[in-house]
């Protein structure tokens, strides 16, 4: 499949999930298209797959839908039936990230040894494109942005940025559950077991003293024992 039909296919398909994530959050294409600074009718472009989301926009969206970002590219995550939390200015944070994408775009691109006419005809536009995405003077689809990591064998994981962009509360349950599940199973067994709470507690406390008072708590409890 040429490349072109690919990024137009995986377009739509984010249309879709995006639609389906702002009905279920209550708001409207005007709404989304006033928070992301774009017109409304640029906005419908995007839902119907005629242009591609950036990952900007789409960690954007996310905040204000309250679901994980990779709900809105991924249909195996779950959409949240309404939306609590109020939307955050982010033009700025946009921008930021942008530049930050644009920056580490160029990186991957260098580090995999490819020319931008390589990463052009691999994403099948042209060298002049290319060096847009990578000034930040224009915005990179999600859909290309995919394509590009895949052509650097690298993953999406590589372009996220915990810290860049307010987590929506959805996306901050979501980390944690899987943090949680990276743990090995006896010590996630012993976190999630009630019955451990003051245990936990007491790690917690403990961890925030210098090492002189820990000594000092050890050398104590020397003592009561012998």
């Amino acid at each position: 499949m040429e490349a072109s039909q690919t990024i137009a296919i995986r377009n739509k398909i984010i249309g879709v999930l995006v639609k389906r994530a702002r009905v279920k959050a209550g708001r409207t294409q005007q709404e989304c298209a006033q928070f992301l600074g774009v017109a409304p009718s640029a906005f419908r472009r995007y839902e119907q797959g005629k242009k591609g989301f950036s990952l900007p926009q789409l960690e954007s969206l996310a905040l204000l839908f309250d679901v994980p970002v990779a709900g809105l590219w991924d249909d195996s995550y779950p959409v949240p039936e309404k939306q609590e939390a109020d939307p955050m200015p982010l033009d700025q944070i946009m921008l930021l990230r942008r530049k930050m994408l644009a920056v580490r775009l160029r990186q991957v691109r260098q580090d995999a040894d490819l020319s931008m006419r390589e990463m052009g005809k691999a994403l099948d536009c042209s060298p002049y494109m290319i060096s847009q995405y990578e000034q930040g003077a224009r915005e990179i689809p999600l859909s290309e942005l995919e394509m590009a990591a895949e052509r650097c064998g690298q993953t999406m994981a590589q372009f996220m940025d915990d810290d860049a962009i307010p987590l929506s509360p959805a996306e901050e349950r979501r980390r944690v559950l899987e943090r949680l599940d990276q743990l090995p199973p006896d010590m996630r067994d012993f976190i999630l077991n009630p019955t451990n709470t003051l245990y936990l507690r007491i790690a917690m406390l403990a961890s925030a003293l210098k090492a002189d008072e820990l000594r000092k708590i050890a050398e104590t409890l020397l003592d009561i024992t012998y």
